[in-house]
């Protein structure tokens, strides 16, 4: 009968502890030692010093032991001994030396640092290796895992340990990848670089590169410093974070959703119920009746506890041994709500503007709880123009509650009610209407000469372009005719491409760190800097053209990648990273697409695969594979194995269709200006004046007029400076009292737009860039373009990257402009004379 009761009373006990993985919810509990291990935290010498929360942190994770006497003598120095002990612990080598040392020598306790009255002695076979007697087991298995060298193994182990010793020996210990030859680079930016050891090099350079550890203010690293153990617990800290796998541990991150008290055995039962990164709940329990008595410490605001100190609301990381939960640590992050209208949706993100006009980018995933009206919904119900509450984790959707319009029986509802948004995957003209379809497949109709806004002016629907990204608001829910279109140029636009070795994946909130990061810039690629890291909210990523995660990333550390970047708000982000296996290889000229095997013949016989990780470029914007049907000419960057990671369409779009035109002074009316009498001589000699026809000045004979009307601009840069110049003035030439003599024209037509006058020269030419920047009068410009009329085809420029637009006239959408109403990734259509710009026409 005791036998069944004892049974029974098991089974109580077991069943209650796994009541919380009900429904699948992983269940961790404390550990019985929790409150040892929150006494060995609570130090009596630490609250002055910098390293206190290191310190407790280290030894809630059985990192570091103090003296045994409540204290830990942070100011100490670190021996050699002390600084292996600590390291091999790291390693989760503890066993190893309990196991290694020899009976009576010395207390198995001590291997954390703690002092000893027991004399050094010398140890090993033809060396004189002093250490002390407890010690023995630490240099025994630092020496067979390799932790110390062969040479090492005849140091004093009882004098204190190096900064270079204890760099070389975190990263030996931590498996941390030396680095070599070129990519050296921290080691050699200190004052006192000649004091390393050589020999050690690639592994202290490993441990600083981590940040790990780092030098002084001073400029010098202090390579033969000694290290106190306040500083030895920061540095273990710092390498924990990226080793605590090696001891056993695993780490899981989220914020307290609910705290759930029961009474049970006599006693109570907490449950800290968790939603993590993923938006999956976890359970963590503590417990104090007579099941059981286990719980776990904490650290919250730099005070150590038990998990009694924890509360609602609280962001948490939290170490698991096993099914128990160690150690949980707060974090500066907390839980947020955001409320807003959802303006797009892009993938697992969409973007959400406040009624202030604040906007931010949310990821959410299938662990995302969606409601509508409080009612359990699904994430494909969420839609554009919807109001949203969002509960947020870093920038994680953890809940979104959507506010549900019930749209009017007659199906009209205010204009903006009903939103879509995307990018332009194709626009065709069809008469007076533009077809276009966005990249979630929807498709619409838009009256040619319907006005779009954006981009700091209005245009018509017909000049829409291919990878522009539009906002649609309709009155009616179910036409595809929008009332009004919106083109958006900042957010969802290309504004660099880029290439780098990635050197990993950092921060709650990740962001992709690469070296030798280079910029794509006319054909060729420009060292932009030494090292760099950008944003991936939202970011698609690929490997080989097969989409991966983000935590994928650090699988493919040294790989090259190559990332679209858009400006989110003033930040350099991510919005596509293609990684590529092998070598790269680039090609530039002509190109042959077909679309049915997603391949690209060149030229020169090879061929070359498009894939999802494809980033293809056209005058500056993101655009699909189909579009490489009509094109020409292409930049290509690909694998060896074939595959192309990045391509930049050279084929010209359609030049604005203005009439250039150049020559002498004919004459002047009241409305009106005539061009000719320029002379010309080749094979034989002609008066006339030349046109710009397939990109190239073409001479006609005779003369032409052009009409003047009140907005027509007229400059004089014959000067120093140019002066503008009222159209009542320009006609006193007819009397002879001004001595104007030749002119650039722009026009619409026969209508003159601007008039340059300026001497005619017999070098200027035609090309199109692409702006990157402005500065003053002086124009930043990309993937440059020059005319050749000799193969009828646009060649890269790579040794122009400027223009003076100090004497140009600027025009667009048929009317001068001035250089304040230029953006940044504007294409520009010049007429220049070496670098300085005649006509600049945007596209």
């Amino acid at each position: 009968m005791k036998k069944l009761v004892s049974i029974i009373i098991t089974l109580i006990l077991i069943l209650n502890i796994a009541y919380g993985a009900q429904a699948g919810i992983p269940t961790y509990q404390g550990t019985s030692s929790a409150n040892a291990t929150y006494i060995n935290m609570s130090y009596t010498d630490i609250d002055k010093s910098f390293a206190k929360q290191d310190i407790m942190r280290m030894t809630a994770l059985s990192v570091i032991r103090g003296g045994g006497d409540r204290k830990y003598y942070p100011a100490n120095n670190v021996k050699r001994e002390e600084a292996l002990a600590m390291i091999l612990r790291l390693m989760g080598r503890e066993g190893d030396i309990q196991k290694a040392i020899p009976t009576g020598n010395g207390n198995p306790g001590q291997i954390a640092g703690q002092a000893n009255n027991n004399p050094p002695t010398y140890i090993g076979t033809g060396t004189s290796q002093m250490v002390d007697s407890w010690a023995q087991g630490v240099i025994s298995v630092a020496t067979k895992t390799g932790l110390i060298s062969k040479q090492e193994t005849s140091l004093n182990f009882t004098q204190n340990a190096t900064r270079q010793e204890i760099a070389n020996w975190i990263a030996k210990g931590i498996n941390l990848t030396p680095v070599y030859g070129k990519d050296t680079q921290f080691v050699y930016s200190y004052k006192d670089s000649d004091l390393f050891d050589s020999g050690n090099i690639p592994y202290i350079e490993a441990t600083i590169e981590s940040g790990i550890m780092s030098g002084y203010n001073n400029g010098k690293f202090g390579p033969n410093d000694s290290i106190t153990r306040e500083q030895m617990a920061s540095v273990l800290s710092r390498a924990f974070n990226k080793a605590y796998a090696m001891m056993g541990y695993t780490k899981g991150e989220g914020y307290i959703e609910n705290i759930i008290k029961d009474n049970v055995g006599g006693g109570t039962r907490i449950t800290y119920i968790l939603r993590n990164g993923n938006g999956q709940s976890e359970n963590l329990v503590s417990e104090d009746s007579s099941y059981g008595k286990y719980d776990f410490t904490t650290l919250k605001s730099g005070i150590q506890g038990l998990s009694g100190a924890l509360t609602i609301g609280d962001n948490i990381t939290y170490y698991l041994n096993g099914s128990n939960v160690v150690f949980a640590e707060t974090n500066s992050s907390q839980l947020s709500i955001i409320s807003g209208t959802i303006d797009s949706i892009s993938g697992n993100t969409f973007r959400l503007i406040t009624d202030t006009g604040s906007s931010y980018v949310i990821n959410y995933n299938a662990n995302t709880t969606v409601t509508m009206n409080s009612v359990e919904a699904s994430i494909n119900d969420l839609k554009y123009g919807e109001f949203a509450t969002v509960t947020m984790y870093g920038n994680v959707a953890t809940k979104i509650d959507v506010e549900y319009t019930d749209y009017s029986k007659d199906g009209q509802v205010e204009t903006g009610d009903r939103q879509d948004s995307g990018r332009i995957v194709s626009a065709d003209l069809n008469g007076n209407s533009v077809n276009v379809t966005l990249d979630n497949g929807k498709a619409y109709t838009l009256s040619s000469d319907m006005p779009i806004n954006g981009a700091g002016d209005t245009r018509s629907a017909d000049s829409l372009k291919v990878g522009e990204y539009i906002k649609l608001y309709f009155s009616d829910i179910k036409s595809n005719t929008p009332d009004k279109v919106f083109v958006e140029d900042d957010y969802n636009k290309s504004i660099d491409v880029i290439r780098g070795d990635i050197a990993g994946v950092s921060g709650f909130n990740p962001k992709i760190l690469l070296k030798n990061v280079e910029r794509y810039k006319q054909g060729q690629w420009v060292s932009l800097t030494n090292y760099n890291k950008y944003g991936l909210d939202g970011a698609t990523i690929y490997y080989d053209g097969g989409k991966i995660t983000k935590d994928d990333i650090n699988q493919y550390k040294g790989a090259k990648a190559y990332i679209s970047l858009e400006n989110h708000y003033g930040n350099d982000t991510a919005s596509v990273v293609s990684i590529q296996s092998g070598f790269n290889m680039s090609y530039e000229g002509n190109i042959d697409y077909n679309n049915g095997t997603m391949s690209i013949m060149l030229n020169d016989g090879r061929k070359v695969g498009i894939n999802d990780g494809t980033i293809i470029l056209k005058d500056g914007l993101k655009v699909p594979p189909d579009i490489l049907a009509s094109v020409k000419q292409a930049y290509i960057s690909f694998s060896r194995n074939g595959n192309a990671n990045f391509i930049s369409i050279l084929d010209s779009q359609e030049s604005p269709e203005y009439y250039y035109a150049k020559a002498m002074i004919k004459s002047v009316t009241a409305d009106s200006l005539t061009i000719g009498d320029t002379y010309y001589y080749g094979y034989y000699n002609v008066y006339g004046y030349k046109t710009i026809k397939n990109n190239e000045w073409s001479l006609n004979s005779g003369d032409e007029t052009f009409f003047i009307g009140g907005t027509t601009y007229i400059v004089d840069n014959t000067g120093d400076n140019p002066v503008q110049v009222q159209y009542d003035e320009f006609l006193k030439q007819k009397y002879g009292i001004k001595d104007y003599y030749s002119v650039y024209v722009v026009a619409n037509g026969k209508n003159a737009i601007a008039i340059n006058i300026r001497p005619l020269s017999e070098s200027d030419r035609v090309s199109e860039a692409v702006i990157n920047s402005i500065n003053g009068n002086m124009i930043s410009i990309d993937n440059v373009k020059d005319w050749n009329g000799l193969n009828d085809k646009w060649d890269l420029n790579t040794s122009i990257d400027t223009i003076d637009a100090t004497k140009a006239v600027i025009v667009k959408n048929n009317r001068r402009i001035t250089i304040d109403d230029l953006r940044n990734g504007d294409n520009l259509y010049i007429i220049r004379d070496g670098v300085n710009g005649i006509i600049i026409a945007v596209k």
